[in-house]
């Protein structure tokens, strides 16, 4: 079973319905592939977590993040996130978990499991648990029940050890009070900023490059760099040979039926006031008074589509008079489909903001949801189950690769003897593209992380199953001068510029700690110092955008203290600022928050304890992790 499990890890087999059980998954995962090869990364209390462990934990991670940050979630936010760590702490943190229960003797009684597995919406029809269904998708998940069910415990012993931590936490009113003075308190400023950008005219010599140069060098230096061959197994190669049943076809059909219906459908136009991703509140505001304007006219009786013509922001409907076809709740962002899909045929909407901007939404026809009929659906399930198929099959045949490959040490010798072409990459840094590599950042991490003459094992992406093996590396190193020399310059004309900005900006603030008035200092000085509106901890500063460090000093003042220590680093330049005004919370609105601001705290306060008692599970267990895995 395990071989079962092995071979079909990524395959079609192990997605179905994979939702229901993937943290469990996690535990039994991890737990059975320790006796296969030695491809350790850390050992916890003597039990290894090995790679491919690691893998599954990264990849689930990395959807997870994927999905909430949609487009935005990309190379440079995957490296802040150190998603890398992340994976490999949440399976240390598991196992601890695990041990704690078993040292403070909790146990899962046979009913809490049972009746643990019954609330499984996944096992469930029509709301009540099929024990059918449930041996289906463990069998299609190349699972046994009791292979699940041992798993399953292991999920509740961790959560009876999250209870008994967390059950005493409690949140006072009082506390729940403190809070909101807290989050609901305003300030408001007068300010200077410097920004670096308004200082012209900046000449600089061949030496002082040279010199910026010398003193940067690691800003310039050219990452390290591998070579790799590889072997792809085509997954459209064994299409002819995967072979569909009606049963599957059938089975497929009950167990995803949702995706074959045809849901409710809403045909809409809008009119789109437009907000770039750094609006300010300002900007903000002036945006929906204009769309309020607008929607006078639109409920006045005007014509939609040729309002959408004249107002709307949108080049992609604009000319179509605001017209976005029929489309599903799922294909709008949120609080689109929201406000379109409580909406009756006519119906204008109130204004609607979105990332993209304001919207006014008109609805112009609903299509109701259709119920899926497996006739109409047979032959769109055989043509996808025969691709799925056809990856499980690409993945025994890579996995027989591997085998030889890894054997033999090498990847030309086993492609010589079945006749498969040898590609390679050349050198290639770890953030850029590589040829003919759709995936080239799963493709390179598989890479980086490859010993000398390491064979990789079967690397899946969108075309294929890969296996890689490295040829060839090159150090980092930096390069010489005159490879680089414009971009030293524009750095270095760049960081005179800062240092301009910051030195008057510390002239300017220095006048004021000796007593100065802030108007005449300015006055003097030929500025123009701007005021706030007042503004909370959290979101845009009115006229300044979001500028975290200017927030966090702002509340800090008062009256007799009114200026920081000092002068402030913000996105915009160098800011000195002065406390003008605070605004206290009001009284009233603390018990409509009440209730919000309570569960709030507490699970601050759970996550905090939680993360404390880890913590100290971490320290007490001896984790040994592989050097280098996690840089």
């Amino acid at each position: 079973m395990l071989n079962v499990m092995r071979k079909h890890a990524q395959s079609w087999l192990i997605k179905v319905a994979l939702g229901a059980i993937i943290i469990v998954f996690v535990f039994w995962y991890g737990y059975n592939r320790s006796a296969q090869r030695s491809n350790r990364v850390a050992v916890v209390n003597g039990a290894p977590i090995v790679v491919q462990q690691f893998r599954h934990a990264y990849d689930q991670l990395l959807e997870t993040y994927r999905r909430q940050f949609g487009n935005a979630f990309d190379d440079e936010l995957i490296k802040s996130l150190n998603l890398r760590k992340q994976a490999l702490d949440q399976i240390i943190n598991q196992r601890i978990l695990l041990a704690e229960a078993n040292r403070l003797n909790f146990r899962v009684t046979d009913q809490d499991l049972l009746r643990a597995i019954q609330q499984v919406p996944a096992f469930q029809s029509e709301g009540r648990f099929n024990p059918q269904l449930y041996q289906r998708i463990l069998s299609l998940n190349g699972m046994t029940p009791e292979m699940y069910e041992e798993s399953k415990k292991n999920e509740l012993l961790v959560e009876k050890v999250q209870s008994f931590i967390l059950g005493s936490i409690k949140v006072s009113e009082g506390d729940a009070h403190e809070m909101y003075q807290w989050l609901e308190e305003k300030v408001s400023i007068d300010y200077v900023v410097f920004k670096p950008s308004a200082y012209g005219d900046i000449e600089v010599t061949p030496q002082e490059i040279e010199a910026y140069f010398a003193g940067h060098k690691a800003a310039y230096e050219i990452p390290p760099k591998i070579n790799v061959k590889y072997l792809r197994v085509d997954f459209r190669r064994f299409e002819a040979e995967a072979e569909v049943t009606e049963e599957m076809v059938q089975s497929h059909f009950d167990l995803n039926k949702k995706d074959y219906g045809t849901p409710k459908q809403v045909r809409a136009r809008h009119i789109l006031f437009r907000l770039g991703p750094n609006a300010d509140q300002e900007a903000i505001e002036a945006a929906r008074k204009k769309t309020l304007e607008v929607l006078k006219e639109a409920r006045s009786g005007k014509d939609f589509a040729e309002l959408a013509k004249k107002y709307s922001e949108d080049p992609g409907s604009r000319e179509k008079g605001g017209d976005l076809g029929f489309f599903a709740r799922e294909r709008m962002v949120k609080p689109f489909s929201d406000a379109a899909f409580a909406m009756k045929k006519g119906e204008i909407s109130e204004p609607v903001k979105t990332p993209f901007g304001w919207h006014i939404i008109k609805v112009e026809d609903i299509q109701e949801a259709k119920e899926p009929v497996l006739e109409e659906a047979a032959e769109q399930i055989r043509d996808k189950l025969k691709k799925d198929a056809a990856r499980t099959l690409a993945f025994d045949r890579a996995e027989q690769l591997y085998d030889a490959c890894y054997r033999a040490r090498s990847l030309g010798g086993v492609a010589e003897g079945q006749n498969l072409e040898v590609h390679e990459t050349g050198f290639f840094s770890e953030n850029e593209s590589i040829k003919d590599i759709k995936e080239g950042r799963k493709f390179a991490e598989v890479a980086f992380d490859l010993g000398e003459d390491e064979v990789s094992e079967p690397l899946e992406l969108s075309d294929g199953y890969y296996i890689l093996q490295t040829v060839g590396r090159q150090p980092a190193s930096i390069p010489e001068l005159k490879t680089v020399e414009d971009k030293v310059k524009k750095d270095l004309i760049e960081a005179r510029k800062d240092e301009k900005a910051k030195e008057d900006a510390e002239a300017f603030f220095n006048d004021l700690k000796g007593g100065a008035d802030f108007q005449a200092v300015a006055a003097g000085r030929k500025l123009k110092p701007e005021s706030t509106d007042f503004f909370g901890r959290s979101g845009a500063i009115s006229g300044l955008g979001f500028e975290q460090e200017v927030q966090h000093a702002a509340f800090s003042l008062s009256e007799s203290d009114p200026l920081p220590d000092g002068v402030i680093k913000g996105r915009q330049g160098y800011y000195v600022i002065r406390f003008k005004a605070r605004e206290e919370p009001d009284p009233k609105g603390f018990e409509a928050r009440k209730s919000e601001i309570t569960a709030s705290l507490l699970l601050q306060k759970r996550q905090r304890a939680m993360e404390a008692f880890v913590t100290e599970l971490r320290n007490r267990s001896q984790i040994t992790v592989q050097e280098g895995f996690l840089d």
